[in-house]
Protein backbone atom coordinates (compact mmCIF):
# COMPACT_ATOMS: atom_id res chain seq x y z
CA UNK A 1 0.00 0.00 0.00
CA UNK A 2 2.89 2.59 0.73
CA UNK A 3 3.24 2.58 -3.32
CA UNK A 4 0.07 4.94 -3.09
CA UNK A 5 1.36 7.65 -1.14
CA UNK A 6 3.65 10.35 -2.99
CA UNK A 7 7.18 10.24 -3.04
CA UNK A 8 7.59 13.77 -2.36
CA UNK A 9 4.73 16.45 -2.06
CA UNK A 10 5.79 19.80 -1.63
CA UNK A 11 3.31 21.49 0.96
CA UNK A 12 3.16 25.11 0.73
CA UNK A 13 1.20 25.92 4.71
CA UNK A 14 2.09 22.37 6.68
CA UNK A 15 5.28 21.13 7.36
CA UNK A 16 4.77 16.69 6.82
CA UNK A 17 8.06 15.15 8.09
CA UNK A 18 8.32 11.38 8.73
CA UNK A 19 10.79 9.86 11.45
CA UNK A 20 11.18 6.54 13.35
CA UNK A 21 7.75 5.47 12.50
CA UNK A 22 5.80 8.98 13.46
CA UNK A 23 4.54 11.54 11.19
CA UNK A 24 4.31 14.64 12.14
CA UNK A 25 1.97 17.42 10.61
CA UNK A 26 2.77 21.11 11.37
CA UNK A 27 0.11 24.15 10.84
CA UNK A 28 2.95 26.28 9.19
CA UNK A 29 1.07 29.63 9.46
CA UNK A 30 2.20 31.09 12.81
CA UNK A 31 1.80 34.49 11.66
CA UNK A 32 -2.14 34.19 11.73
CA UNK A 33 -2.54 31.67 14.59
CA UNK A 34 -1.97 29.08 12.56
CA UNK A 35 -5.50 29.86 10.62
CA UNK A 36 -6.16 27.39 7.90
CA UNK A 37 -7.60 28.84 4.01
CA UNK A 38 -8.88 26.59 1.70
CA UNK A 39 -5.48 25.48 0.36
CA UNK A 40 -4.66 24.52 3.75
CA UNK A 41 -7.31 22.45 4.27
CA UNK A 42 -6.32 20.67 0.92
CA UNK A 43 -2.70 20.16 2.16
CA UNK A 44 -3.68 18.87 5.32
CA UNK A 45 -6.55 15.96 4.07
CA UNK A 46 -3.47 15.07 1.60
CA UNK A 47 -1.25 14.74 4.52
CA UNK A 48 -3.47 12.94 6.74
CA UNK A 49 -4.20 10.85 3.81
CA UNK A 50 -0.48 10.16 3.24
CA UNK A 51 0.63 9.16 6.72
CA UNK A 52 -2.44 6.55 6.79
CA UNK A 53 -1.14 5.02 3.72
CA UNK A 54 2.76 5.00 4.75
CA UNK A 55 3.09 1.45 6.14
CA UNK A 56 6.19 3.27 7.66
CA UNK A 57 4.22 5.57 9.72
CA UNK A 58 2.60 4.13 13.08
CA UNK A 59 1.67 7.28 14.86
CA UNK A 60 0.43 10.95 13.43
CA UNK A 61 1.36 14.00 15.94
CA UNK A 62 -0.44 16.84 14.35
CA UNK A 63 0.88 20.66 16.06
CA UNK A 64 0.71 24.58 15.18
CA UNK A 65 4.30 26.71 14.18
CA UNK A 66 5.33 29.09 16.55
CA UNK A 67 4.47 29.30 20.42
CA UNK A 68 0.69 30.89 20.10
CA UNK A 69 -1.67 28.98 18.46
CA UNK A 70 -2.31 25.64 17.40
CA UNK A 71 -4.75 26.58 15.39
CA UNK A 72 -7.19 30.01 15.25
CA UNK A 73 -9.61 27.82 12.92
CA UNK A 74 -10.47 29.56 9.43
CA UNK A 75 -8.94 32.48 8.04
CA UNK A 76 -11.20 34.99 8.36
CA UNK A 77 -9.41 37.34 6.16
CA UNK A 78 -10.75 34.41 2.92
CA UNK A 79 -14.11 34.24 4.31
CA UNK A 80 -14.53 37.90 3.51
CA UNK A 81 -13.11 37.93 0.24
CA UNK A 82 -14.59 34.59 -0.81
CA UNK A 83 -16.71 33.47 0.81
CA UNK A 84 -19.57 35.95 1.87
CA UNK A 85 -20.19 36.77 -1.60
CA UNK A 86 -22.14 33.52 -2.38
CA UNK A 87 -23.66 30.68 0.29
CA UNK A 88 -23.03 27.95 -2.29
CA UNK A 89 -18.80 29.03 -2.32
CA UNK A 90 -18.88 28.95 1.23
CA UNK A 91 -20.78 25.47 1.26
CA UNK A 92 -17.52 24.25 -0.55
CA UNK A 93 -15.83 25.45 1.42
CA UNK A 94 -17.08 23.41 4.10
CA UNK A 95 -17.00 20.68 2.05
CA UNK A 96 -13.30 20.68 2.49
CA UNK A 97 -13.05 21.52 5.95
CA UNK A 98 -15.76 17.56 6.51
CA UNK A 99 -13.22 15.84 3.94
CA UNK A 100 -10.14 17.31 6.31
CA UNK A 101 -11.57 16.14 9.74
CA UNK A 102 -12.55 12.68 7.82
CA UNK A 103 -8.95 12.86 6.96
CA UNK A 104 -7.88 12.85 10.81
CA UNK A 105 -10.97 10.93 11.85
CA UNK A 106 -9.93 7.55 8.95
CA UNK A 107 -6.33 7.85 9.75
CA UNK A 108 -6.72 4.25 10.95
CA UNK A 109 -3.53 5.06 13.16
CA UNK A 110 -3.54 6.93 16.57
CA UNK A 111 -3.62 10.64 15.71
CA UNK A 112 -1.96 13.26 18.80
CA UNK A 113 -2.39 16.98 18.89
CA UNK A 114 0.14 18.78 20.44
CA UNK A 115 -1.80 22.06 21.62
CA UNK A 116 1.19 25.12 22.01
CA UNK A 117 -1.32 27.37 22.12
CA UNK A 118 -5.31 28.96 21.46
CA UNK A 119 -7.19 26.33 19.55
CA UNK A 120 -10.92 27.84 18.53
CA UNK A 121 -13.29 27.57 16.05
CA UNK A 122 -12.30 24.61 13.65
CA UNK A 123 -9.28 24.36 15.51
CA UNK A 124 -10.91 23.28 18.18
CA UNK A 125 -12.80 21.28 16.15
CA UNK A 126 -9.69 19.67 14.78
CA UNK A 127 -7.93 18.26 18.32
CA UNK A 128 -10.96 17.25 19.09
CA UNK A 129 -10.94 15.02 15.76
CA UNK A 130 -7.70 13.51 17.04
CA UNK A 131 -7.27 10.77 19.38
CA UNK A 132 -5.47 12.59 22.27
CA UNK A 133 -5.16 15.98 23.00
CA UNK A 134 -1.95 17.16 24.96
CA UNK A 135 -1.07 20.66 26.15
CA UNK A 136 2.51 21.32 25.42
CA UNK A 137 5.05 24.07 25.86
CA UNK A 138 6.34 25.18 22.72
CA UNK A 139 10.21 23.86 21.67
Amino acid sequence: MSRLIAEQIEFKDILYEKCNWVARITLNRPHNYNAYTTETLVELATAFRQAAFDDEVAVVVYTGAGDRAFCSGGDVKEYERRYTRSPRDYWKYMGLFSAYIESILNTGKPVIARLNGMAVGGGNESHLACDLSVVAEPV
